[in-house]
């Protein structure tokens, strides 16, 4: 079943006399449960595409349905609603709070969603036991990133949309948090989308979206995708 529906999505900016397009006439689907991956190089309009499917950004024309949720006719406080409750959000740069700690950097989604996930629950699922009460600073880049999807996950979204997730970190610790995120996808059935220009990510893909110049350029199923581990880094 379609979790994620786009039909002929445009975003474009105004420039002067001429639209210059992030996206044009972008149409795929992913299904329920599927690591996909949106590959193109910088530029390409991935990152205007996560934030119209999160809500972030508006298209201008064309279809975006989200778990049966027509997105392109929500209104800004729909819009807001649909964020808090549907998506979870995983940055490049983690976007923790500094000055609250691991815990209730977590526990702030239950101020979002009364049917959160306990942040020690999550937290233990992420291989951070124990790690709860530290700060943000006291951790490494690798765990301040799962720190950043355990916090994503606990309002037990409809979708993850992670942005360049790795993009701040070495490869050996970019595996790692990649792997906790393939591994909530297959035992978890949580559908992930991650956007990179990382090519050798898409090995461990169940779909890869290619896209360059706000194009869908192709989309490709893998029916045997690599485990993270087992790609050439």
């Amino acid at each position: 079943m379609s979790i994620v529906e786009l039909h002929n999505v445009s975003r474009g900016y105004k420039n002067g006399e001429r639209t210059i397009y992030a996206l044009k006439d972008v149409s795929f689907s992913v299904e329920s449960g599927e690591f996909t991956v949106i590959l193109g190089p910088s530029g390409a309009g991935k990152s205007t595409l996560l934030n119209i499917l999160g809500g972030i950004d508006r298209a201008d024309d064309g279809s975006v349905k989200v778990a049966g949720v027509e997105v392109t006719a929500l209104s800004e406080k729909e819009l807001s609603i649909y964020r808090a409750h549907r998506v979870g959000f995983v940055f490049q740069f983690y976007n923790l709070i500094p000055t609250l700690t691991v815990q209730e950097n977590v526990a702030l989604m239950k101020e979002l969603k009364k049917e959160a996930l306990p942040a020690e629950e999550v937290l233990d699922k992420l291989g951070l036991h124990g790690q709860g009460r530290k700060f943000p600073g006291q951790l490494s880049g690798g765990e301040q990133q799962r720190v950043s999807i355990a916090r994503a996950i606990a309002k037990n979204p409809d979708i993850l949309l992670c942005d360049e997730p790795t993009g701040a970190l070495d490869s050996e610790t970019g595996v790692m948090v990649l792997e906790e995120l393939q591994k909530l996808c297959r035992e978890e059935g949580k559908t992930t989308l991650i956007v990179t220009h990382n090519a050798s990510i898409a090995k461990a893909a169940d779909k890869v979206i290619r896209i360059k110049n706000g194009e869908v350029r192709a989309v490709e199923t893998n029916d045997s995708p690599l485990k993270l581990s087992e790609v050439e880094w």
